[in-house]
């Protein structure tokens, strides 16, 4: 059979390029050529549909599980006190950490909640005099939106009236520490123990009253410790991980380890 575009001349054309030139436009309008653009009319791909309402179910799930998880933590702190005689605040005793409010832990951040306390005064606790202590969860936000960080850690607090101290704050010294002491940023070094210079970031309002305060006994014994933290101010003193949180199980261990922080700034 004869091709269409054969079977005419094109006139007033020279014939042959005029005649292969229609033929050409001819097939070009004929072609369907596929859009890439997306066609709005279409539905939604079933995967995204699936994607999205696996999302919608597994966040409630998560949100669900993590407050049940924190409801059972609270539970299982409740016992722990009652267990060990200790008063509990679920929700924290503003009136005792009121006290504390001045110390560097809590200017941090935003969005602060201290929840699980447990507290006691006591006129003799494992060798010590009259000494009021309180074991919480500290919990701050720093940064915000998609950039923001919730840090958590387990704290013990202790007033007592055997404690002379001056105002300090001692935790971990980060990259961010050393290059601000190259610029001025405070840090109270001890030459006799570079070890302990190394590892901590120490500042104070009264330098020479807080070298006074540690001792080569103090130091020696930080040296051996991994990522703490000690706050101080008169007759306050608190001593945390940053970043760390304890189990229900582990509040008699950490009481023990506080004490004996404790101990040591004793005069």
């Amino acid at each position: 059979q004869t091709h269409p575009c054969r079977e005419r001349a094109c006139p007033q054309s020279p014939p042959r390029l005029a005649h292969r030139v229609d033929c050409l436009a001819g097939h070009v309008r004929r072609l369907r050529i596929p859009s890439h653009a997306p066609d709005r009319n279409q539905p939604v791909a079933p995967l995204a549909l699936a994607l999205i309402a696996t999302v919608l179910t597994v966040i409630p799930i998560l949100i669900w599980s993590f407050f049940r998880r924190e409801k059972e933590r609270t539970a299982q702190f409740k016992q722990i006190a009652d267990r060990m005689g200790l008063l509990f605040y679920p929700k924290g005793d503003a009136a005792f950490l009121e006290n504390f409010s001045h110390l560097h832990l809590f200017s941090q951040g935003h969005s602060k909640k201290v929840s699980n306390l447990l507290h006691r005064v006591s006129g003799q606790l494992a060798g010590t005099d009259q000494v009021e202590v309180g074991v919480f969860a500290c919990r701050y936000v720093t940064g915000g939106g998609q950039h923001s960080r919730t840090v958590r850690q387990t704290v013990i607090a202790f007033r007592s009236p055997e404690l002379h101290l001056p105002q300090f704050a001692l935790r971990p010294e980060n990259l961010f520490h050393k290059i601000g002491a190259a610029f001025g940023y405070q840090n109270i070094d001890f030459d006799a123990h570079p070890k302990f210079s190394k590892k901590y970031l120490l500042r104070g309002n009264d330098e020479q009253k807080i070298r006074d305060v540690f001792t080569h006994q103090l130091l020696a014994f930080f040296e051996t410790e991994e990522g703490v933290s000690v706050e101080a101010d008169g007759d306050r003193l608190i001593f945390y991980r940053g970043g760390k949180r304890i189990t229900p199980e582990d509040v008699g261990p950490f009481m023990e380890e506080g004490l004996r922080v404790l101990r040591l700034f004793r005069p």
